[in-house]
């Protein structure tokens, strides 16, 4: 028998083309379903180590933890925050640190709410402290400062705005941010305070901000606000944000000798999704090598 008659060339090319879409409808379903109800949900921890060999001898060996963007509101809740806060307590970090972008303007001001986040962030504790700064989000408005302000303040976590403060021969400092912020190096770091000389960490919001200063600004920085692009193919970010176009995800070694470290951030903004970008809690270990 003529197999053109069991197999119709047209009906073989549309039966391929219905699978063709079919696989193409699916995985673009699965991909909605994923990005919205699965992966801004996964929490990923990342450990990486960072050498200095002119790191204080006291620092050696121990880690911060560091997150950013929680972007505290219906698309991250209490809940996802309390379980940033069972894997910090984990980790028995010594030092914790907030990126900035702890609110944006659709947190609610309620009082269950605040007390919600608050208390997730009061779980948190560390030997040396707990310390944050504001980003772009934060510091919109009046209202979403102040709010950020009172739940870091009610959670135990020390605000930096262009300030700083030595522990055990670490100089921690925080930058405001440079949206709508006024970002002062030399507030942050006096040349007649009697830390000057000594090993600084920088925290700046927006990483290619940071990146810009000069070299004698920090050791290392910690930033956030790109979210990792906050959807991703193949590690590259679909979209990228102002000041943050540069240094989008991860750790940066600086021509200068300065090394820079960007967080992915927890929250979403915009649209609560999340692909190939996940939420992420980063444990650094600092080392002289």
């Amino acid at each position: 028998m003529n197999d053109s008659l069991l197999y119709p060339k047209k009906l073989v090319f549309r039966f391929c083309l219905a699978v063709c879409l079919l696989v193409l409808f699916s995985g673009g379903l699965f991909s909605v379903f994923w990005a919205t109800g699965v992966e801004p949900d996964l929490l990923s921890v990342t450990r990486l180590t960072l050498v200095d060999t002119d790191l204080p001898d006291s620092w050696d060996g121990r880690v911060i933890a560091f997150f950013s963007d929680v972007h505290a509101g219906s698309d991250f809740d209490g809940r996802r925050l309390a379980r940033v806060a069972e894997a910090v307590k984990a980790a028995a970090p010594d030092l914790i640190l907030i990126g900035g972008d702890l609110v944006d303007h659709r947190t609610p001001d309620s009082g269950e709410f605040r007390a919600a986040i608050s208390g997730c962030l009061a779980e948190m504790q560390a030997p040396f402290g707990q310390f944050a700064i504001i980003g772009n989000h934060d510091n919109r408005t009046r209202a979403e400062l102040s709010l950020a302000r009172e739940i870091l303040a009610e959670g135990g976590f020390r605000l930096l705005v262009n300030q700083s403060v030595m522990i055990d021969g670490l100089w921690l400092g925080g930058l405001d941010e440079s949206y709508f912020g006024q970002p002062d190096l030399d507030l942050t770091y006096p040349d007649d305070d009697p830390a000057a000389g000594s090993w600084r960490l920088l925290l700046m919001h927006q990483p290619d901000y940071g990146a810009a200063l000069p070299a004698d600004s920090a050791d290392l920085i910690l930033s956030g606000h790109t979210h990792g692009g906050q959807v991703a193919l193949l590690g590259r970010p679909l979209a990228t944000v102002e000041q943050g176009r540069n240094y989008t995800y991860g750790y940066y070694p600086l021509d200068d000798g300065r090394q820079l470290i960007v967080s992915r951030g927890l929250g979403t903004i915009y649209l609560g999704i999340r692909f190939g970008a996940p939420p992420e809690l980063m444990l650094i270990t600092l080392s002289r090598g």
